[in-house]
């Protein structure tokens, strides 16, 4: 081994399996990760022409049976419809690699998943972005170290704008689950356990627009509180490389407030994260602010697992948070009183 070699350290196999822009942006990811080598690159077609990416679309289970088994290969990048993701899941774990999936359907099946990946001894990541953006990751270290006072409230606000995909008659729980779990899982990431929920979810009326859905929940610690409001705004034009939506959190503390938005996709200029305190603001305009870094983040955090000195950052434990949560919501919305968290 060479010096350069021994400089860069060892590399690792990964393979991204799917289709669609999720899978494109994790394998431009792994491309420019240092540490990975992908296997299985194909053409794949892009709006504004053709470029090569390691995407492998599995037709059939069959077919990624024979990927998973790719000799050296230690890592998989599952991307698939949600009832396919824990059988896939199943069968990556089973050949003893390194999983890297979206939440699955539901909880008993993610809890299966769990299990699985400690009967073979080896790491699972649910893909929860979220965790992976960089200035939520800064306001969670400044949450956490109560640089402007202790926390005492979290607002999450999701629009929805122009271009979004939303069938007629939405029911908004299950969208919720769907498009928003990782959003809300930053409530538990965030400020810790939740004790009661409250929510208000009406379903779509005829041809009308989707009203706004509301989950509020209580903290176990004491006078904590947060809510997530989802408003969907078809007239409403969204900057954006990836998808229409503009995304608010802020967080209310004794001595201050902490706010941060995504860089690309707000509705104003502004920098991604921002503390005010008694007398001061700081604005953390070094902090990456490209939704396009959490597909790079995934992949570091790859070879860091993969070196041995790391665990995934986003765990089924988390993800289970937030699927109850957002079942607790749907509970609370049916009853149309609080619901324990459950």
């Amino acid at each position: 081994m060479g010096m350069w070699e021994r400089i860069k350290g060892p590399v690792f196999k990964a393979a991204v399996v799917g289709e669609g822009p999720e899978a494109e942006r994790l394998a431009s990811a792994y491309e420019l990760a240092a540490g990975v080598e992908t296997v299985g690159a194909e053409i794949v077609q892009h709006a504004d022409g053709v470029v090569r990416a390691p995407v492998v679309r599995p037709a059939a289970l069959p077919s990624f049976e024979t990927i998973i088994r790719t000799p050296g290969l230690r890592a998989v990048e599952i991307v698939a419809p949600a009832e396919r993701r824990a059988e896939l899941a199943a069968a990556a774990i089973k050949a003893g690699l390194f999983t890297s999936v979206d939440a699955p359907s539901g909880l008993d099946e993610l809890m299966e998943m769990e299990r699985l990946a400690g009967a073979y001894d080896v790491p699972l990541r649910i893909r929860l972005l979220p965790l992976y953006y960089p200035p939520y990751q800064e306001m969670r270290r400044l949450a956490k170290e109560e640089a402007v006072g202790r926390p005492m409230a979290l607002k999450l606000l999701t629009r929805r704008g122009r271009g979004t995909d939303l069938p007629a008659g939405l029911d908004p729980g299950p969208w919720i689950s769907d498009h928003e779990l990782g959003f809300i899982a930053l409530a538990p990431w965030l400020l810790g356990p939740i004790e009661k929920v409250y929510a208000r979810l009406d379903r779509q009326n005829g041809q009308s627009s989707p009203p706004s859905a509301l989950i509020m929940w209580k903290y176990s610690g004491l006078h904590q509180y947060g809510h997530l409001q989802v408003d969907f705004c078809p007239g409403l034009h969204v900057r954006t490389f990836t998808e229409p939506v503009h995304r608010f959190i802020e967080l209310t503390c004794v001595g201050g407030i902490i706010m941060a938005t995504r860089g690309e996709g707000q509705l104003l200029r502004m920098p991604a994260l921002i503390a005010r305190g008694k007398s001061t603001t700081t604005s953390f305009e070094m902090v990456p602010d490209d939704w396009r870094e959490v597909y790079k983040n995934l992949a570091r955090e790859t070879v860091k697992v993969l070196s041995g000195g790391a665990v995934p950052l986003s765990t089924p434990a988390l993800c289970a948070e937030a699927i109850r949560l957002v079942r607790s919501a749907r509970m609370s919305a049916q009853q149309g009183d609080e619901a324990r968290f459950q």
